[in-house]
């Protein structure tokens, strides 16, 4: 009675159309090291490899495009219209004013991070360490830190 349904029903499909594959071809298949998991790993490599690729580019258009800000504004004077040679007086003048406007700029860009916040990620960062592959584990700490971020 139960005996059955316990047994394992092997059903065999046969195509209408004729389907042959040479020996050669089943034992390659048969004998490939390529698994799904090879190939995805293989798939996420090339992905890595290329956003690394466009970042280096980016970078590099970036430095290009600094470096020829620099030069156009230590070169361009605006008080001398004969466009003639600037002493090193002024390039160094000139120098003196682009750090401290850089110094500037880079310290509207800083944020002051309470010790709190610092807590808060570092909780973070042990909790994903501590639970490789498992960040749902992490929701809590990831959460707090959420919060302390935003009322910063």
């Amino acid at each position: 009675m139960g005996s059955n349904t316990s047994k394992p029903e092997t059903k065999v499909f046969t195509p209408t159309t004729p389907v042959d594959f040479s020996s050669t071809f089943l034992s390659q298949l048969e004998q490939s090291p390529e698994s799904d998991y090879s190939r995805a790993q293989y798939t996420e490599k090339y992905i890595q490899d290329r956003v690394a690729q466009e970042l280096q580019k980016l970078e590099q258009q970036t430095i290009k495009k600094f470096k020829q800000t620099t030069n156009d504004a230590i070169a361009n004077d605006k008080s001398d219209s004969s466009k003639s040679k600037l002493s090193v007086a002024e390039s160094s003048a000139k120098i003196a004013k682009l750090t401290q406007l850089l110094q500037e700029n880079a310290k509207l860009e800083q944020v002051d991070i309470t010790p709190q916040v610092k807590d808060s990620r570092e909780q973070v960062i042990k909790c994903l360490k501590d639970n490789q592959g498992k960040s749902l584990n992490c929701w809590d700490e990831v959460e707090t830190f959420r919060t302390l971020v935003r009322n910063l």
